[in-house]
């Protein structure tokens, strides 16, 4: 079976988004709930400025890289591109996966 995440709006008060890993190897399903449900994100105000802003202050974050980390998420989904459906393919293909928005 093919890796797979689903993307979904978070039902964790405080999060924004929500993605539920299914079929990764080694491990059993779960979800990472990340993104502030009341600040912007690069998607929302494309402005670069505070995005290497946002990137300097949490790449010194352990977890950065980690894919199990909500932080890995924010980075990749909200801060990557300005457009959220580029940052989903290119995420797809990072991690070698389907990932089906549900947003």
């Amino acid at each position: 079976m093919s890796k797979k995440i689903i993307l979904n709006k978070s039902n964790r008060k405080g999060k924004r988004l929500k993605v539920q890993m299914i079929n990764f190897p080694g491990i059993k399903d779960h979800i990472h709930n990340f993104g502030s449900d009341i600040g912007q994100t690069f998607i929302d105000h494309k402005n670069e400025k505070k995005k290497s802003a946002w990137i300097a202050r949490h790449s010194v974050n352990k977890n950065y890289d980690n894919i199990h980390s909500p932080i890995f998420y924010s980075r990749n989904l909200l801060w990557n591109t300005s457009d959220l459906n580029k940052n989903i393919r290119l995420l797809a293909k990072k991690l070698d996966a389907i990932i089906i928005n549900r947003i």
